[in-house]
């Protein structure tokens, strides 16, 4: 029932977020025929794309405060980060309490405007080696290919669905693995 709810909630914010872009009081960074925003949304984690005006800011805020009042999802301020897209650093000061850089981590995986290098890639290697370096030793060898295909696979097909990951990652990988 809680899932319901939750689905229903975020459903209700996709919507008032675009009335709200109808009416011109949020507007996305660049323009679309359609007046709207879109939110993603995973679990408890939303991410939305605006421009960084102060007033639609503070539009967002009253809108996210009343979205709270009205459903009960309260918005951690303290958790948020704005991310600037070609944006002046001074402008970020006078809008955001806590700014963050790209790439930033979402879902597990890199988020940037550029094509992820392999040190934005370290804790997708980390995460396999952790994997494979905590048990392999004293699975045999069966055991160690139960434990990719059900473990490691999964986290690797994740990444590669969403990124064109660089040949050393892959390599980092098949090494860990023999």
């Amino acid at each position: 029932m809680s899932l319901l709810l939750f689905v229903l909630a975020a459903d209700l914010l996709q919507i008032i977020v675009n009335r709200a872009a109808s009416m011109n009081l949020l507007k996305a960074p660049i323009p679309q025929r359609e007046e709207q925003l879109t939110i993603t949304q995973y679990a408890d984690d939303t991410l939305l794309i605006m421009q960084a005006e102060a007033q639609q800011l503070f539009f967002l805020k009253a809108l996210l405060n009343s979205f709270a009042d009205s459903t009960g999802l309260k918005v951690n301020y303290r958790k948020y980060q704005m991310i600037s897209i070609n944006v002046d650093d001074c402008k970020m000061q006078r809008l955001a309490g806590t700014i963050g850089t790209m790439p930033f981590t979402y879902l597990g995986l890199p988020m940037g405007t550029t094509k992820p290098h392999m040190e934005d890639l370290t804790p997708l290697m980390d995460r396999v080696e952790r994997w494979l370096s905590t048990c392999s030793s004293l699975l045999s060898y069966l055991g160690r290919l139960e434990m990719v295909n059900s473990a490691i696979t999964p986290i690797t097909t994740y990444a590669m669905c969403t990124l064109k990951l660089p040949f050393g990652v892959l390599d980092n990988i098949d090494r860990a693995w023999k």
